[in-house]
């Protein structure tokens, strides 16, 4: 595989961004703290912990400005459908340089008998990432690797079970759903529903009429549209955005961001991300 391919590869978002932002600020402080490298054993201090602590809170400022603000207000381009390999490393990057920025202007304004310039920044920065680049490439690749496999896997035991022959289903019980002001519903029978998607407020549903798929959208959100399908153990939510017939399913394909479903005459994929791939497998 060429350089490009692979780093053209999708990759997974972190699912607990905040468990992120708090692990690392900690584990800076606390790094600091214990070892104390760069010199920092030499400096003599009574509030030594304080302002090493200080590093671990310009950590956890840089994350959440980027993981939480940053990410929440480019929600498409942050999109886990549009990440891949490249995406996260640049992105990395970044944050550790904005990390490494936040650190070089605190440490001017504590000390305030360093002199702020251009060159100093530059060489404080370079150092961050220098330290920085290593482990973040191994993660990446690694990460990416141990995720491609166990997908993979998980595709393959899907595809089995599809083999097996499904007992106890009913393919005409009619479903009766109501959108969130309980006046606008729809009927049709759970063996006409594809998938359920979210979209902001509103849910699209894709059912089959008349053999061709139309889209209804209503306002609901995707766990309210999720309670009408309580006796349809079939259909179940794959994706937080998702939910889907399993009996819909005719093949499966595994990336490092869980799975992708084609649907029987549907030309749309639907993605199962990893949290919820035990379950569609079981439901088969």
């Amino acid at each position: 595989m060429n350089l490009i391919k692979y780093i053209n590869q999708p990759f997974p978002k972190a699912e607990s961004r905040w468990r992120v932002i708090i692990f690392i600020s900690l584990f800076v402080a606390l790094f600091l703290i214990v070892f104390q490298p760069f010199g920092i054993n030499l400096f003599k201090s009574n509030i030594k912990i304080l302002i090493l602590s200080g590093y671990g809170l310009v950590t956890f400022i840089a994350l959440f400005i980027n993981l939480i603000l940053v990410e929440n207000t480019f929600q498409k381009f942050f999109a886990e459908k549009n990440w891949t390999i490249w995406k996260d490393f640049i992105w990395l990057i970044w944050i550790i340089f904005s990390i490494g920025l936040g650190n070089a202007l605190y440490t001017f304004y504590i000390f305030d008998n360093l002199t702020f310039n251009i060159q100093v920044l530059i060489v404080f920065q370079f150092t961050t990432l220098k330290v920085a680049v290593i482990p973040i490439t191994i993660l990446i690749i690694s990460k990416q690797k141990y995720l491609l496999r166990k997908n993979l896997n998980s595709a393959n035991d899907l595809n089995k079970s599809l083999d097996q022959i499904k007992t106890g289903i009913n393919k005409n019980q009619l479903i009766r759903f109501y959108a969130d002001n309980d006046k606008d519903f729809i009927e049709f029978n759970n063996d006409d529903l594809y998938f359920i998607e979210s979209s902001g407020n509103y849910i699209e549903i894709y059912l089959l009429c008349e053999d061709k798929i139309i889209r209804k959208t209503y306002r609901s959100a995707l766990k309210r549209a999720l309670d009408f399908f309580d006796d349809t153990p079939e259909i179940v939510q794959c994706h937080r955005a998702f939910i889907v017939n399993t009996n819909k399913i005719i093949n499966a394909k595994g990336n490092s961001q869980g799975l992708r479903l084609s649907l029987q005459n549907c030309d749309i994929e639907v993605p199962v991300s990893r949290n919820y791939v035990d379950l569609v497998r079981s439901s088969n």
